[in-house]
């Protein structure tokens, strides 16, 4: 019998599960718990192996949840597909996430290509920094995600600090 532990740090405003294997089927829970439940600043889920299915259940999470404002998705092998998926929540108003990385998930130009257009839609997109780093992307997404923060600037003179 193999037993898997699971490392939870939660301060009043933080919740730190990265590093444990909660998948698909434990993010799935966690974002219906945190759909309208909490009081979660930062949500830290690296290395937790949640997929492109998993980041379909965190995105709808985030077009209802009004509390996290940093979410830390590294390492999860969301790819184009979990890209686009919390491409689509960032087209609904969401005036708390500011922060959300995505560095070292496969993503390549279609999920930046994503991402780059739903920051272009909503011009009152909170986040002020996305972090892409390490991922596979060619300078045709990296030129994409640069017109979309110019794009936002000039829309709203609000400053977009993306890295890849």
């Amino acid at each position: 019998m193999m037993m898997q532990f699971l490392s939870l740090s939660l301060t009043h405003t933080q919740l730190d599960l990265s590093y444990n294997p909660i998948g698909t089927d434990g993010v799935k829970a966690l974002s219906e718990v945190l759909k309208f439940h909490g009081n979660i600043n930062t949500l830290k889920l690296g290395w937790c192996q949640i997929g492109a299915n998993g980041a379909e259940s965190v995105a709808d999470m985030l077009r209802y949840n009004t509390t996290i404002s940093v979410l830390d998705l590294r390492a999860n092998g969301l790819r184009d597909e979990g890209a686009k998926c919390l491409a689509r929540s960032f087209k609904v108003v969401n005036e708390a996430l500011t922060s959300l990385d995505l560095a070292f998930n496969e993503i390549r130009d279609d999920g930046a290509f994503a991402i780059a257009q739903a920051l272009k839609a909503n011009e009152d997109v909170a986040v002020t920094s996305l972090n892409l780093s390490n991922n596979f992307l060619t300078k045709f997404g990296q030129s994409a995600l640069t017109d979309a923060r110019d794009h936002v600037f000039e829309m709203s003179e609000k400053e977009v600090n993306i890295f890849f």
